[in-house]
């Protein structure tokens, strides 16, 4: 269907030190850059639940809840260290939820500038066979 897109799904090696244990959170990573609806409605739905649906969650909870769900919505492959930890439940290091997400999210605005890099390039070259 969208034949010309850059490929959605990226590697990156992993490497953090928590603050609070001091262990190394170290290993590879594969992650979708953009969610499709489904894959968005998912997470929503995860959102939902990490919140219990409270009308006024805090600030952290929601962080967290927003966080965790964008992770297990985006996470392809991952190290048995997030594995092991319910998809990043049980991690005593929060910062390295946030470090992990910011990870996706800059690949995420990869994938948008390779896309519009290749409508750019589709759009110049069309307009070179108009001209000719």
């Amino acid at each position: 269907m969208y034949g010309t897109l850059p490929k959605n799904e990226r590697s990156f090696d992993f490497d953090a030190v928590g603050s609070t244990t001091g262990f190394a959170y170290k290993g590879a990573f594969t992650v979708r850059c953009v969610l499709n609806l489904g894959q968005k409605h998912t997470v929503e739905l995860e959102k939902s639940r990490l919140t219990a649906d409270q009308r006024n969650p805090s600030q952290t909870l929601l962080g967290l809840a927003v966080a965790l769900a964008e992770l297990r919505g985006r996470i392809v492959e991952a190290p048995a260290w997030w594995k092991d930890s319910k998809g990043g439940a049980d991690i005593l290091d929060e910062e390295v939820i946030y470090d992990l997400l910011n990870k996706c999210l800059d690949l995420e605005e990869q994938w948008k500038t390779d896309v519009r890099k290749a409508g750019e390039e589709a759009a110049s070259k069309n307009a070179q066979t108009v001209t000719q």
